[in-house]
């Protein structure tokens, strides 16, 4: 089942990187302002690129000038030809290099603009205190709660399209949220044994820091802590915050309604991931 975005959410620098190290076998398609890019990935390296006239590491180089566009990425399928024998690495290394070079002579600042985040509804339940109604994010509730466990940074909730719900310490979160909803769909989760049913988690180093993805059926969690911190002294406090979340989503928190706002009934969270990721 393919997946589909915008570059504005995720960088294409992003999806090699993600591609590549998951190791996966795939086409991206790219929809850019000057023709269609194609890249394959072939066992976690890029092995083809074409856009326009441009074949090879140069398709990819010229691709990294360009911030927007559709993009479609479909696993598992093999590269027709092999064009590229560089390693990943080394090819966007020298993207960026040239980008900067290229920034740099026309005055910009490397980098270049960063896209405003999309304002994101959060999904909310009300509540009654005293008969007067009050609104409450059970997403942020639980992002909060996350935040206070000690060792833990930084949490985010986002459903299985990406959409952020809340998050907490988060400077990126709509781009992150959808970086956490990519990597569920490549389905390179662990599923680990727990108490709140079928988890999955995904730990991913990123220097002192290390980064947990949690697919908690309704829903996504991630958390950031040191790498320092053992996941072991960390963990019954989580599962015990993931069951009071599983919860509320379930209607059964004393005195929290299940209407969703402004009406009444069952609260609906966000569903199984049942279709491509459409930005």
């Amino acid at each position: 089942m393919p997946l589909v975005g915008d570059l504005t959410d995720l960088a294409l620098v992003d999806i090699i990187q993600i591609n590549c190290v998951g190791r996966n076998t795939a086409r991206l398609t790219v929809h850019y302002p000057i023709g269609d890019g194609v890249f394959y990935f072939a066992d976690g390296e890029v092995v083809d690129a074409r856009l326009g006239n441009l074949v090879g590491v140069e398709a990819v180089y010229k691709a990294l000038e360009y911030d927007q566009g559709a993009f479609r990425i479909d696993t598992g399928i093999p590269a027709p030809t092999r064009t590229i024998f560089e390693p990943w690495a080394n090819i966007i290394m020298e993207g960026l290099r040239l980008l900067d070079e290229a920034r740099a002579g026309r005055g910009e600042e490397a980098g270049g603009a960063t896209p405003t985040p999309t304002a994101v509804t959060p999904t909310r339940t009300p509540t009654t205190t005293s008969g007067a109604a009050r609104v409450v994010n059970i997403y942020q509730v639980l992002v909060n709660d996350l935040t206070k466990v000690k060792g833990i940074d930084m949490a985010l909730a986002v459903s299985r399209d990406g959409t952020v719900q809340a998050a907490s310490k988060v400077k990126s979160a709509e781009r992150l949220g959808m970086m956490v909803a990519l990597l569920i769909h490549l389905g390179r989760l662990i599923s680990v044994p727990s108490r709140v049913g079928a988890l999955s988690r995904m730990t991913i180093s990123v220097g002192p820091k290390k980064v947990m993805v949690f697919d908690l059926e309704n829903y996504l969690a991630l958390i950031e802590f040191s790498a320092a911190v053992r996941f072991e002294t960390m963990s019954p406090h989580i599962d015990r915050i993931f069951r009071k979340m599983q919860a509320r989503i379930n209607g059964a928190t004393d005195g929290v309604s299940t209407g969703l706002l402004g009406g009444t009934g069952a609260l609906t969270p966000p569903g199984p991931y049942a279709g491509p990721l459409t930005m």
